[in-house]
């Protein structure tokens, strides 16, 4: 409205145009935040997904810095080629994603992508003692331990009858002897069980 010294006016209407301007992402998503422990190359950990005010801008993904342990393909954050990936070595690992648009704009954030723990079965089966006397009913040949990277319980079988596993230890049951001159070696093969059912075996000489 425009009004004169004499206060006659009169009114015109005027459209303003608003420019559009292109407004960076604001933020990224991610459908997952764990990985398996010893999960192999290409093994996708999430899918990302971004925010931006622009309706309709493209986006693309990436990592800021390097990571010897995950990548960005696409739209997918996966674990690299020869990535160790150990829950006992540590629960969890920083990575910093970044979203780009059309334009160049970016956002940067930082994750925590948890490691989640995966029994492992047991890799070695050790024996205290390796000789008994002949002629000696139930003699205890040993002590057995596991090398187990989870630190599991385990139970043992002995593929030889004659002996069992009491207590951790290695020995002729109740009424089993052994003969020297007629047997001077005994092997046997023991299977040590963990709680989740995954096992190894070891032969023994005694």
């Amino acid at each position: 409205t425009s009004t004169d010294a004499g206060g006659l006016s009169t009114t015109e209407s005027f459209n303003i145009n608003v420019a559009d301007i292109n407004e960076g992402p604001t933020d990224i998503s991610l459908s997952g935040s764990s990985v398996d422990e010893n999960s192999g190359a290409g093994t996708v950990v999430a899918t990302l997904s971004g925010t931006d005010p622009d309706a309709g801008d493209s986006l693309s993904f990436g990592l800021v810095g390097e990571s010897s342990l995950f990548e960005v393909v696409g739209d997918e954050l996966r674990v690299k080629a020869d990535a160790d990936i150990d829950f006992e070595s540590a629960e969890s690992h920083s990575v910093t994603l970044r979203v780009t648009d059309a334009d160049g704009e970016t956002y940067d954030e930082t994750v925590q992508i948890n490691v989640a723990d995966v029994n492992e079965g047991p890799t070695d089966i050790s024996l205290s003692g390796s000789s008994v006397n002949e002629n000696a009913t139930g003699a205890v040949v040993g002590t057995l331990s596991t090398s187990d990277l989870d630190d599991s319980s385990h139970t043992y079988t002995v593929s030889d009858g004659r002996f069992e596993v009491v207590g951790g230890e290695l020995k002729l049951k109740s009424g089993e002897s052994l003969d020297h001159e007629t047997e001077p070696t005994v092997s046997v093969e023991v299977t040590s069980t963990d709680a989740g059912g995954l096992s190894t075996t070891e032969s023994f000489n005694i």
